[in-house]
């Protein structure tokens, strides 16, 4: 007969085994963030809205329980972001890599060396 502690380690352990991973959480928060209607992709608000719901137990809570209608409205309110697509600092080249855009960028100076 098994020992009341082993009972309860054994219960804890079933329980603990059946948690999805934390990449498994964060990536039912970005597929669930990213299906909200509206929403524009790489926004502000689309990046912070995953932060938010990754990080506060209950914010994700709520998001995941009010109506499909009413989450592109909640995560307005609870994180003032703007829902507009952001300008990737980045461009691509003729050789089809990506490089950062900045001020002091200049491909064609003779000092520049990419490699």
């Amino acid at each position: 007969m098994a020992s009341k502690s082993s009972a309860v380690t054994n219960a804890s352990n079933q329980s603990y085994g059946s948690q999805p991973t934390i990449e498994d959480q964060i990536a039912i928060v970005v597929k669930r963030v990213g299906e909200v209607e509206r929403m524009v992709l790489r926004s502000p608000l689309y990046w912070e809205s995953i932060e938010l719901l990754a990080k506060d137990e209950v914010s994700r809570g709520i998001f995941y329980a009010i109506p499909d209608e009413c989450k592109l409205h909640y995560l307005k309110r609870k994180i003032r972001a703007s829902n507009k697509k952001e300008k990737e600092p980045f461009y691509e080249r003729d050789d089809g890599h990506y490089c950062p855009t900045s001020p002091t960028y200049n491909p064609t100076s003779p000092a520049y060396n990419p490699w």
